[in-house]
């Protein structure tokens, strides 16, 4: 009905094989690596950080990842915050 709705927590036996969470990991590795070497310092205008760390977060939730997925999944995540910490050490000394 609402979109504000939550959606429920996916049980063990709810999540996406793996096979299809490919096709998002995949995506997902190409825009932030591509948006990091493109950009390698600095802001980057429709960038947000935060946008990308919850479609990890929900990808890694929602699908039943195996071991090689779960750790492009996890650097993909430590990439955006190594570009996060200097963003947020320039807002900080201002």
């Amino acid at each position: 009905m609402s979109a504000l709705k939550k959606a429920p927590s996916p049980n063990p036996g709810n999540l996406m094989p793996a096979s299809l969470a490919d096709r998002q990991l995949d995506h997902i590795e190409r825009m932030v690596r591509s948006v990091v070497r493109t950009y390698p310092a600095g802001p980057v205008h429709g960038m947000d950080q935060e946008y990308w760390e919850s479609r990890l977060r929900a990808l890694m939730d929602e699908s039943d990842l195996v071991a090689v997925q779960q750790h492009r999944a996890q650097r993909l995540l430590q990439d955006l915050a190594k570009r996060a910490r200097p963003n947020a050490l320039k807002q900080t000394a201002a």
